[in-house]
């Protein structure tokens, strides 16, 4: 195995663990809008 694959080995799992994280990152987001979201409404009913 050679740097050169090492090092694309490692950007390529690197880069999939940030998509992922993000991805997880911006799942809880929404999540966390919509449950604000519904206490807002919660409170005005």
């Amino acid at each position: 195995m050679t740097t050169v694959t090492a090092n694309q080995t490692a950007a390529t799992v690197t880069t999939g663990f940030a998509a992922r994280l993000s991805a997880f990152v911006e799942a809880a987001g929404m999540l966390s809008v919509a449950a604000v979201m519904a206490l807002c409404i919660n409170a005005m009913l």
